[in-house]
């Protein structure tokens, strides 16, 4: 551990002990409306550290339309293909209406993750915020560049400092060796390439942040909150990890989030990859239930049709990584997207194959919250579905553990272990 990390950790230990609430040090932006420094103080304080999204958290935006109640607003309207220039010549951006959003569930869930945020920055500093510092992670995405418009401006109408953390896979390869190599490094990951020449803004502050990477530690270091996004979760997890090992900073954000100083969200695969036990990386419940679970890197996408599939393996295979994701959540495996894409079958099928005991089941648009409670956890509900957990203490049959769940409505809430 590097004499840096050691005083950042000492540190936040010391910070820890601040135990006084002093309500006149809370501080407004000036540069936010009134109704966003309104909607925020509203907020409760929270005890939850852990938001756990199954996905599909839709807002209004000048892409997602659908989702407006009303006149969508003007920007980006798809994944550009090339550079568009606006009439100042910088490129036009994604812009999102949380206010116009038609899900309130999903802007409850935003909403909620910026409280949690003002109550990680309370716990670190003895000082109320009106506006956290959220920290957005898109390395999940195999274009991390294409959401960073959608949750910076989600995150700042919900009632944060939101910035971008230009981690991801190719960043981390590069870090200390090459920077100018990030695109290959990328291209070679996910297939994807020219990001640089359609986000030439983004791409030169990641450039910036991969040739200092002091930069990690302090971003670490100020961050109230960080927000995991959706897409591979294998991506998400070789941002922090070279091979088996994690890198130096993980160590801070793990110590962050053992003190209670640092809240953690994500959504979709930045669910899936917080589980410390098995993660899940790919699969159907029909083929689980034939096939079983497979500890191999999951094919790649449409290997069907393009005939690359691995040997031994089918494009709908469930495979997992034995090692775990990032290890954040401790009380089992994590599966998204749940009763939508009818997920039962693969998680009962991974818990008894990988002999971990309990799994859980998050629906779309839903979220698991988690808290300390004396001796265990609470485990709380939130959002337009459930949250299914499932234990597979002496199971043997995937077909009938995916009938025994025990559901938690929004609203519901345990004591865990139960």
């Amino acid at each position: 551990m590097s004499r840096h990390l050691r005083i950042c950790i000492a540190t936040l230990s010391c910070l820890m002990s601040v135990a006084t609430f002093n309500s006149h040090s809370a501080e407004a932006s000036n540069s936010h409306s009134a109704e966003a420094s309104k909607r925020t103080t509203a907020a409760p304080m929270t005890s939850d550290y852990l938001l756990l999204a199954g996905g599909a958290l839709p807002l209004c935006s000048s892409i997602n339309i659908a989702a407006c109640a009303g006149t969508p607003p003007t920007g980006r309207s798809d994944a550009p293909s090339r550079f568009i220039p606006g009439i100042d010549g910088q490129r036009v951006l994604e812009v999102v209406d949380f206010n116009a959003s038609k899900s309130i569930g999903a802007k409850a869930i935003y909403l909620h993750f910026v409280a949690m945020a003002k109550s990680a920055h309370l716990r670190r500093t003895g000082k109320t915020t009106l506006r956290p510092r959220i920290g957005i992670l898109t390395s999940a995405a195999s274009d991390p560049f294409d959401p960073v418009d959608f949750y910076l401006g989600a995150f700042q109408q919900a009632g944060a400092q939101a910035q971008w953390l230009p981690l991801d896979a190719g960043v981390r390869a590069s870090f200390g060796k090459n920077c100018a190599a990030i695109a290959a490094a990328r291209t070679a990951l996910t297939g994807v390439a020219d990001r640089a020449e359609i986000y030439p803004d983004l791409a030169q502050t990641q450039r910036r942040f991969c040739m200092d990477r002091s930069q990690l530690y302090k971003i670490l270091e100020d961050l109230d909150g960080l927000f995991f996004n959706g897409g591979d979760q294998s991506l998400s997890k070789a941002a922090w990890f070279d091979g088996a090992q994690p890198i130096a900073e993980f160590a801070l954000l793990r110590a962050r989030v053992k003190m209670r100083t640092l809240a953690i969200g994500g959504t979709s695969a930045g669910t899936s990859v917080m589980s410390q036990a098995a993660m899940i990386t790919n699969g159907t419940s029909e083929v689980a239930f034939k096939r079983g679970a497979k500890a191999v890197p999951a094919p790649p996408l449409d290997c069907t049709r393009k005939r690359s599939c691995p040997k031994g393996l089918i494009e709908d295979d469930l495979t997992y990584d034995a090692s775990g994701g990032l290890g954040l959540f401790t009380l089992g495996i994590l599966d998204t997207h749940f009763a939508a894409r009818e997920r039962q079958g693969r998680l009962a099928r991974l818990l008894i194959d990988s002999k971990t005991r309990f799994g859980f089941g998050v629906d779309e648009t839903t979220a698991l919250l988690v808290a300390e409670a004396k001796d265990g956890f609470r485990l709380r509900a939130v959002g337009a579905g459930n949250v299914w957990i499932f234990d597979a203490k002496a199971a043997k049959d995937a077909a009938v553990l995916s009938t025994r769940a025990r559901v938690l409505k929004a609203g519901d809430e345990l004591t865990w272990p139960y």
